[in-house]
This record gives C-alpha cells, structure tokens and sequence, in this order.
C-alpha cells in the first residue's frame, strides 16, 4: 500500500534537491492558489491528487495501482510572449524529465526513501502533456505515472465491532 507520507516527502525532497525547482506545494488547490498571491517562486513541482484501483488476476494477488503525478510549472510576466513560452515549455519539460530520472535513479539503486515511496514505479508507465495558460501565465508540463505494491485485504474481526447482529435496526 502506498505510504501517502513518504510519498509527498519523497517529492519534497526531490524538489528542495534539485538546482532548478524553487518551490514545492500539493494539489490543494487552495495552497498554490494563496502562493499565486504570496509571490509564488518558478519553476514550481506542484503534487497532483492520488487515484488508484485494487488489481487482482485472482485472491493471492492483490495489488494496489496508484495513480500519482506532478506538475512543473513556470512564469511568464509578459502575456502572448509565444517564443518566451515555447522557451519555457522546453525548459519545464527538462525539469520533469530530470525528476522522472531521478525516479528511475532512486529506483534502481533501491534507494530506501525511493522503496517506501514509489514502489512499483516503472518508467513504462509514465506520460505527459503540456499544460499552457494555467494559473497566472503560467506554463509547463504534467507528468503522470503509476506506482504498484503488494496488498493485503485480510479481513481482521478484532477491528470490527461484532457485538450487533448485522441486521439489527434494518428493515426490508
């Protein structure tokens, strides 16, 4: 199961380590909003929303996908500014580029931040698409991927209350 912690800090880390990002937020919408008025600082790694499904050929193998992503994004001040944006775009498709190697590096190495927080991560999995006219100006890429781990749904009956008969209160 994906440990929703390490996962946010895994991205924080990555963020604070690489030379180019100078800001890190999550997908609340309100926090990137509020920084779009504290003076948010480009390039930003912004933490899209996890979604995921349980996978399963059959009981014994149980899997948890997770759908997980990033944005990176960055600031023109001038508005139609079309060859600063295409400069920008490039520049903010390196920037992810350089986080999904990081990714693939940690990975790889079996780096033990990684293991906790991306396991499962296979570089087939991951996309992109061009994000153009978001926010303030603001341009970049979003990055997708998913991440696999092992799932145990064993029922415990210690975490359950069984002192009602399950029917009790309802009627047909």
């Amino acid at each position: 199961m994906t440990d929703v912690r390490a996962y946010l800090h895994y991205f924080q880390v990555l963020a604070q380590q690489n030379k180019e990002i100078k800001d890190f937020y999550v997908m609340d919408i309100n926090e990137p909003l509020q920084a779009l008025r504290d003076k948010i600082q480009y390039p930003a790694l912004i933490m899209t929303s996890l979604s995921g499904s349980f996978t399963a050929s059959n009981l014994d193998n149980i899997l948890d996908e997770t759908k997980g992503g990033f944005m990176v994004i960055g600031r023109l001040d001038q508005v139609d500014d079309f060859s600063g944006e295409m400069l920008l775009l490039q520049q903010m498709k390196q920037i992810g580029q350089q986080v999904i190697s990081r990714m693939q590096h940690d990975m790889i190495k079996c780096e033990p931040r990684a293991t906790k927080a991306i396991l499962g991560f296979q570089i087939h999995s991951v996309s992109y698409q061009m994000l153009d006219g978001i926010f303030d100006n603001c341009f970049g890429f979003l990055y997708s991927f998913r991440i696999y781990s092992a799932l145990d749904l064993s029922y415990n009956p210690l975490q359950w209350d069984a002192g009602q008969p399950f029917d009790q209160g309802f009627t047909y």
